[in-house]
């Protein structure tokens, strides 16, 4: 989150020095809309009107309309013709996928690992396009606020239930819930759902701590050095952990998955060949004793 804060540091010098605690939002491309739109019936709904946190919540759905944008306007211009050598933007992006493909597979293997490939990529790319917003000038990183990642968190939560779910049906589903043993399967249940529900809060609450705390230090350094760039080695920092911290939300959402998919899913896999084996067994001796 590196801003244009030279008006905000001096309103915030003058705030301190009156004895003043409040330390609102940096300026950013969005501070005058969130001005006139804080006041209104529908900012006070979604509590923009609030003096520490308000403007954040804005500027976290602006930006990440813009991520949203950049990532579209990207995809169209990689996809608008194909070439069978690529090139240019096709050849990023198809250099993306696979190093994506690669990361899936590497816990889902083979093609089972492609139909989670979608989701995973677009979740990294996103991420990492949100993140990289903080590196501009007067824009900042949504995911600095935990309702952005929180949001991340649950919709992948419930993307793996619906996963699990597809993948061994609604009664193994339940099952794993209750564990092996009949006399203990509500102690289980309630401890495997306090699990699942971690896992969403610990996905978030990463991802915020780490950028949250990274533009905040990018924040006070500017407002210390005032118009000298005391905050550019922050900048080589803030774009390896923009990439490092998508990486790892994808990563750890890849795990998540391949636990609900891979062991359960390899069980029926497992069976299902199973009982082909037998089945041909059983054709041959059938077979052999018509000769």
């Amino acid at each position: 989150m590196f801003f244009f804060l030279q008006e905000h540091g001096e309103g915030h010098a003058t705030g301190a020095h009156q004895g003043g605690g409040h330390h609102g939002a940096p300026h950013s491309i969005f501070t005058k809309i969130w001005e006139g739109v804080k006041d209104t019936s529908l900012g006070k709904l979604y509590h923009f009107d609030d003096p520490e946190l308000g403007q954040f919540w804005f500027d976290a759905i602006g930006f990440s309309i813009i991520a949203a944008v950049v990532l579209i306007v990207c995809a169209t211009l990689a996809t608008k013709s194909y070439n069978k050598i690529p090139r240019g933007i096709q050849n990023v992006f198809e250099w993306i996928v696979g190093l994506l493909r690669g990361l899936v597979q590497g816990f889902i293997p083979g093609k089972q690992g492609d139909q989670y490939v979608p989701y995973l990529g677009s979740l990294f790319l996103f991420i990492f396009t949100m993140n990289m917003l903080g590196v501009i000038p007067a824009f900042r990183s949504p995911t600095m606020t935990l309702s952005t990642t929180a949001a991340l968190g649950i919709t992948t939560f419930f993307m793996v239930q619906q996963y699990a779910i597809r993948a061994v049906g609604v009664v193994n589903y339940v099952k794993h819930f209750m564990g092996e043993v009949l006399w203990l399967a509500p102690l289980m249940l309630i401890v495997e759902i306090i699990g699942e529900l971690a896992k969403p809060l610990s996905l978030s609450l990463r991802l915020y701590g780490n950028i949250f705390g990274e533009d905040k230090v990018a924040e006070e350094l500017i407002l210390l050095g005032g118009w000298v760039p005391v905050q550019a080695p922050m900048l080589l920092l803030a774009i390896f952990t923009s990439f490092l911290q998508a990486f790892i939300f994808t990563t750890l959402s890849t795990i998540y998955i391949a636990s609900k998919v891979v062991h359960e899913g390899g069980h029926g896999d497992e069976h299902g060949h199973g009982e082909e084996h037998d089945h041909a067994h059983d054709d041959k001796h059938a077979h052999g004793a018509h000769h």
